[in-house]
């Protein structure tokens, strides 16, 4: 038994499992809805069965690597990345949080302003 309680997806309300390490997370249908600041759809995977990050917009042919990125779900800002383990979580920016690490070979990128 967990000493963690379950919390509800941000963006929809539908209860979730808490962890430790995302303790407020979005649920897979929410993070697939996900888009830059014009409403365009981002989609997002790892790169190989070994884990890597990488994104695209809907209809585009080419991903881009990148550490994590920072999006939009229902207009609320969030940074999606690699889950520990495999997988891509999506988590809400708090109002204290910025952007970092926007530069350098294993960068973030941001797509709200986009």
């Amino acid at each position: 038994m967990s000493d963690w309680p379950d919390h509800f997806c941000p963006g929809c309300g539908v209860k979730r499992k808490a962890t430790p390490r995302y303790v407020w997370h979005f649920c897979n249908d929410c993070r697939n809805r996900a888009t830059n600041g014009s409403g365009r759809v981002v989609q997002c995977q790892n790169e190989s069965m070994s884990g890597g990050f990488q994104w695209r917009y809907e209809g585009d042919e080419d991903w881009t690597s990148c550490r994590g990125l920072y999006a939009l779900i229902s207009n609320r800002d969030v940074y999606l990345s690699e889950a520990r383990f495999g997988g891509i979580v999506a988590q809400p920016l708090t109002s204290r949080q910025r952007a970092e690490g926007l530069e350098g070979t294993f960068r973030n990128m941001d797509v709200r302003k986009q």
